[in-house]
């Protein structure tokens, strides 16, 4: 299996494929199997990366260095490591905000940016993941993987059961390592909704209507950043590339192919 170092932290990562490259990033709790349509379609005309983040999936669990900017230099060394020179960046959730620090450090690197059901700097998803942090403090890691999964399954449960225990079993092997790593919430703090108009990238913007934490920063991102466009799929919620492989596919080849 492919590894490679960032400083001293072993990372996962897959490459198929040839032409241009598209790497994928995941969202948080997640890892490389939320991508997996993505991978298999994507890798017949392009080169197609998938990272796991430090922490989660196959990727190894430092004790510390989890803000945005270890993931964003993550993702540069992994170009470095393969020789990439630019790439056409997708991330969703946590990976669309490790997406935008990328854009912000090494705007250079990209050929384009998709942001998906993004999260930013500055931007509270409201009180659960304080919920959360509390929970691994007080009842341990594993306290608090069951009540993220309460709260994400209960989106799945009766719509699409078989991506429901897509998420259960990422959110299991993930080693939630993030919530007692002994600098969270001491990392510097930035606000990307005051910054992101500095983006000069050509990006693409999709949120679900039923995704109502991200849905308004979505919408404001694409207000700000002047090359953006934004696409609202109607019925979807926050992991919309699962629940609409086929529309996703569709929207982002179509902007890629677009880009000159």
């Amino acid at each position: 299996m492919p590894y490679f170092h960032s400083g001293d932290v072993k990372l996962f990562y897959q490459d198929e494929g040839q032409g241009e490259p598209l790497l994928f990033l995941h969202g948080f709790a997640c890892d490389h199997r939320m991508w997996q349509t993505q991978f298999d379609l994507f890798s017949q005309n392009y080169r197609v990366l998938v990272l796991d983040s430090r922490g989660h999936g196959k990727s190894e669990a430092p004790e510390t260095g989890y803000s945005r900017d270890h993931r964003a230099l993550d993702t540069r060394l992994l170009l470095d490591e393969l020789k990439i020179d630019k790439v056409h960046l997708v991330g969703l959730s946590m990976g669309g905000s490790t997406a935008i620090g990328f854009a912000f450090k090494y705007p250079e690197r990209l050929k384009s940016l998709s942001l998906i059901s993004t999260g930013a700097a500055g931007h509270s998803p409201g009180k659960k993941m304080g919920i959360l942090d509390e929970i691994a403090r007080s009842r341990g890691i594993e306290a608090a993987k069951e009540k993220w999964l309460e709260w994400i399954l209960s989106w799945f449960k009766g719509r699409n059961p078989k991506i429901g225990q897509l998420m259960s079993d990422m959110t299991r092997d993930h080693s939630g390592a993030i919530w007692v790593d002994p600098m969270r919430g001491k990392y510097p703090r930035t606000k990307d909704q005051e910054n992101v108009h500095g983006i000069n990238n050509p990006t693409l913007i999709i949120a679900g209507r039923y995704d109502k934490t991200f849905l308004e920063l979505s919408e404001e991102l694409n207000q700000k950043i002047e090359q953006s466009q934004l696409i609202v799929f109607e019925e979807a919620g926050h992991m919309l590339n699962l629940e609409f492989p086929d529309k996703f596919n569709a929207e982002l080849q179509n902007f890629i192919e677009s880009i000159d």
